[in-house]
C-alpha cells in the first residue's frame, strides 16, 4: 500500500471538494478551520458564547500549536485575544469516544496559561484571564442542558471564587431556545442559505458558494493534507523519506475518512464513497480503521 500511496494521492478533486463542502457543518475540521480564521465570524461566535455583545477580537489564531518538550503538545481550534488581553479558546470536539473531557480541558487550560505566563513579566499578575468553550455535538454529561458552565464558590457559601479561569461545556444536542442553543443548531447544519447568524452566516455562505470561498476551502484542505505529509516526513528520517511520505499520505487520508464519518453520520464505506477512494484500496482502510476502534 505504501508504494501505491507514493504513486498518487486521495486528495479530493476541485469538483469533488465543491460537492462535499455543501454538506459540511461546523463539526467538520475543514469548515470549522476556515470559519474560525475569519475574525468577524469568530467574533460573532464569541459574542454569543460570552453574552458580551460589544466584545472585540484583537487577534485570532486557528490550529494554534503549543509545543512541549517534555509533555504532550496541544493543537487548538482557535485561540483569540480581545482588546482587554483576555484569552478565549474554542475547542470543537469532533468525536465523543472514550475521552476524559474534563482532564483534557484542564490540560489545555494549564498549557495555555503557562505559555502566556512566560511571555509576560512572569509575575502572578501576568497570568491571563482565560475562557474555554468546549463544544460537542452530543450532550456528553447527559443532564439535558445546552450549557454547563463550571461555577466555583468559596466553601459552602454563595461567594464566587474567581481565579480568572472560566470553562464551559456546550452541546448541540439539547435545544433550550437560548441564543447559544440557536447557534449550536446552526453549527449542526451550516446551510449556505441560512442567514440567521449574521457575520458567521455571511462567512459560511461565502465559503460554500463563491469562487473565492471555494479557493479558500481548497487551500485549507491542502494544508490539512500537507500536515499529514510533513508528519510522515519527520518519521521518514528514521524509516526512509519515501516510506515517511507514504505514511503521511495515509494519515491524511484516514483523517478525511474519520471526519466524514462523524460529520455526515455515515459508515466507513459511505465515507470512502463520498471521498472517491478507489474501490481496490477501500478494504485496506477499513482494516486500518478497525484496529483503532
Amino acid at each position: 500500500m505504501t508504494k501505491k500511496l507514493l504513486q498518487g494521492s486521495f486528495m479530493l478533486t476541485q469538483e469533488d471538494l465543491q460537492k462535499h463542502i455543501v454538506s459540511m457543518t461546523m463539526f467538520h475540521d475543514l469548515l470549522a478551520r476556515a470559519v474560525l480564521e475569519d475574525k468577524e465570524a469568530c467574533e460573532h461566535i464569541l459574542r454569543i458564547l460570552t453574552g458580551i455583545k460589544t466584545l472585540v477580537i484583537k487577534k485570532n489564531k486557528t490550529q494554534h500549536v503549543i509545543s512541549k518538550l517534555t509533555s504532550h503538545s496541544i493543537i487548538m481550534d482557535v485561540l483569540a485575544e480581545d482588546a482587554n488581553n483576555k484569552l478565549y479558546e474554542i475547542e470543537i470536539q469532533k468525536a465523543d469516544g472514550n475521552i476524559a473531557h474534563e482532564k483534557r480541558m484542564l490540560y489545555y487550560a494549564s498549557t495555555i496559561i503557562n505559555e502566556y505566563f512566560f511571555k509576560g513579566d512572569q509575575t502572578y499578575d501576568s497570568v491571563p484571564e482565560l475562557h474555554i468553550f468546549y463544544i460537542s455535538k452530543t450532550d456528553i454529561w447527559k443532564l439535558g442542558k445546552t450549557c454547563y458552565p463550571i461555577l466555583k464558590y468559596l466553601g459552602d457559601t454563595a461567594t464566587p471564587y474567581n481565579d480568572g479561569l472560566h470553562m464551559c461545556y456546550i452541546n448541540a444536542e439539547v435545544n433550550d431556545n437560548s441564543d447559544i442553543a440557536q447557534l449550536m443548531q446552526y453549527f449542526k447544519t451550516a446551510k449556505a442559505d441560512d442567514c440567521s447568524q449574521g457575520k458567521l452566516s455571511q462567512c459560511i455562505t461565502n465559503l460554500k458558494t463563491t469562487k473565492e470561498g471555494l479557493a479558500t476551502m481548497d487551500n485549507f484542505s491542502k494544508q490539512i493534507y500537507d500536515a499529514g505529509i510533513n508528519d510522515g516526513r519527520k518519521e521518514g528520517k528514521a524509516e526512509g523519506l519515501a516510506e515517511g511520505k507514504a505514511k503521511g499520505i495515509l494519515e491524511a487520508t484516514i483523517r478525511f475518512i474519520k471526519s466524514t464519518m462523524f460529520n455526515d453520520n455515515c459508515s466507513v464505506d459511505q465515507a470512502m464513497e463520498k471521498l472517491h477512494i478507489p474501490a481496490e484500496d477501500r478494504q485496506y482502510f477499513k482494516d486500518y480503521l478497525a484496529k483503532e476502534i
